[in-house]
């Protein structure tokens, strides 16, 4: 056979699509040559059989195949009673929700080896039938069940997106509703999305697919949260413009903690550079060193004999890159070991290396500077009223009047530090920063009385913190509060109140009971005159909470009381 017939040969050869059944690593080139291509190895090959079975035995293909996980398929023995399976299914619920999978492996061991002669004895469970089971078994049958209880429902979506340690883009999808089975408000996880790139469009579609994969429409969605970030919520290109044109009467709730971390974040640059500075490096500082840990611990315990101070928690909690508010915490710890903090760094200044030496004496001046301590007393107490309305809110079940209410006062509170009760803007001698910042100040000028001026630098300092921190919370928050101060009318205290509860006309989502509007309005006026007390439901007493109140509600058999069709969608907010 000639060279130039066999290549004329060659060339002719084309891919064989039987050739895929007997090497699953084996697919059509796409470059359109008609050569083989090798999954594994990532290059062409000759279209011949004898090529492939040559390549398959080659080293190079070998320890690829070989570095591939491989699990066999789950196989469920026939004589494994119904006992047995159920406490299998239990174990592997259990383990998926507290631990990690691989820990299976000890744990029915123990058990099995503790339970003999009962069912637990029989249980043949470990890290390879788990994770079957859980992806196999009871994955799709909890997406059955949430498919059937969420179908037809009005419900909320949240989403949030992030990025794990592998570097892919993950998009949480949650939605929140009335489930039917449970009688209350639920919230759900719907799906775990990796995408390949955070555009609005990419974003935007992933949370169709996902919602669309239980049976639901865009359309029946009444309110969409998401954190501040302009490609989830900007009025024009964004995720939340494209929901908002599927369903025009969804609300909007930006993330409330994100916003307060915000505010406290914008109004924190009017304070001096050197506070920051302060804050992030003596944790760091702590951070990598067990010994200075151990060092620090054993001055402190020197400088407190009699254990006095016994519980008060040391300076080595970091501050968060994205959770501003835990700054509070880190301020707060460094003001409770101020005179310690002086004590060791004093000390390490003397002791340290030459690197490290330079940083320790610019932190032992710092501490030494009585006008940052007066900082810290101003600012803590500030920062946390921040963190406890952050706290608040992140309650599973806060009542919407609550919540209203909180950022109210809280608001309020912050604007009667700096303005009197006709709204006019107090002069800075006479601004509220706090008692215990005035005895220390007082403290201070009688040891340094010609520090005057650098004081009076700290309160204005202070006062342009608290005033960016208002106006921070005007801007983010009006519309937040307004949505809340509006689902407040839904609070069962107004509801049954003759006095307090609003027109029915300014309920919220009016459009959610269009079909029916003549119906419930009676309803609603008949509702004052019902004792829900005597329904059997309620045992006897109302519950304040909002959500609580209405879920009973729809179980209460009282012909005059609203039903399902009238506020039951409108909660899930």
């Amino acid at each position: 056979m000639s060279k130039k017939w066999k290549s004329l040969y060659d060339s002719s050869r084309k891919f064989k699509d039987e050739w895929e059944i007997f090497f699953l690593w084996v697919k059509q080139s796409s470059d359109g040559s008609g050569e083989a291509f090798c999954k594994l190895c990532h290059c062409n090959l000759v279209p011949r059989l004898s090529s492939l079975q040559n390549h398959e035995k080659s080293d190079k293909h070998q320890k690829r195949q070989a570095a591939i996980p491989y699990t066999s398929a789950l196989k469920v023995s026939p004589n494994v009673s119904d006992e047995v399976k159920r406490a299998e299914l239990e174990i592997a619920t259990a383990i998926c929700c507290h631990c990690s999978t691989i820990s299976v492996d000890h744990i029915s061991d123990i058990i099995k080896r503790n339970g003999k002669g009962s069912t637990l004895g029989k249980i043949n469970i470990h890290r390879t039938k788990c994770s079957k089971i859980l992806t196999e078994v009871i994955s799709p049958a909890y997406v059955e069940e949430l498919k059937s209880d969420v179908l037809g429902q009005k419900f909320a979506i949240l989403v949030d997106e992030s990025t794990d340690v592998a570097s892919k883009k993950l998009l949480c999808v949650v939605i929140r509703y009335f489930s039917r089975s449970e009688k209350k408000i639920v919230t759900e996880l719907v799906e775990l999305v990796e995408v390949s790139e955070a555009t609005r469009e990419a974003l935007f579609q992933a949370i169709k697919n996902s919602i669309e994969k239980l049976g639901l429409s865009l359309k029946d969605c009444i309110g969409y949260a998401s954190d501040g970030a302009s490609v989830m919520t900007g009025t024009h290109n964004s995720v939340w413009s494209r929901i908002h044109e599927e369903s025009p009467n969804c609300v909007q709730m930006k993330c409330i903690c994100h916003s307060l971390a915000l505010c406290v974040q914008a109004a924190f640059k009017k304070l001096p550079a050197s506070l920051g500075f302060l804050l992030a490096e003596i944790p760091k500082w702590f951070s990598k060193s067990a010994i200075r840990r151990e060092a620090f611990s054993t001055l402190f315990s020197i400088m407190d004999p009699c254990e006095e101070r016994k519980g008060t928690p040391l300076p080595f909690q970091q501050a968060s890159v994205t959770r501003w508010l835990v700054r509070g915490k880190v301020m707060n710890n460094i003001l409770f070991n101020w005179e310690e903090l002086k004590a060791y760094f004093m000390c390490a200044e003397k002791q340290s290396t030459p690197d490290c030496m330079y940083k320790a004496r610019v932190l032992h001046g710092m501490l030494n500077d009585h006008i940052n301590f007066l900082y810290m007393h101003c600012l803590t107490p500030l920062i946390a009223e921040f963190e406890r309305v952050n706290a608040y809110f992140q309650l599973t079940d806060a009542d919407p009047q609550s919540l209203e209410e909180e950022l109210r006062c809280h608001y309020q509170s912050l604007c009667a530090r700096v303005k009197n009760y006709q709204g006019e803007i107090l002069p800075v001698e006479e601004v509220d920063f706090g008692a215990k910042f005035a005895q220390e100040v007082q403290r201070h000028l009688e040891k340094y009385p010609e520090s005057e001026e650098r004081i009076q630098e700290v309160k204005v300092r202070c006062l342009a913190f608290i005033n960016e921190a208002i106006q921070q919370l005007e801007r983010r928050l009006p519309p937040t509060q307004n949505t809340f101060k509006s689902l407040s009318a839904l609070n069962p205290v107004k509801i049954l109140s003759q006095f307090e509860r609003v027109k029915f006309k300014d309920l919220p989502f009016p459009h959610l009971v269009a079909n029916n509007f003549v119906k419930i309005e009676e309803q609603y006026r008949k509702i004052l005159h019902v004792d829900c007390s005597e329904e059997p439901v309620f045992s006897g007493k109302i519950p304040e909470n909002s959500t609580d109140f209405w879920s009973r509600v729809l179980r209460s058999r009282a012909k005059a009381v609203t039903s399902e069709t009238a506020f039951g969608t409108a909660i899930p907010l």
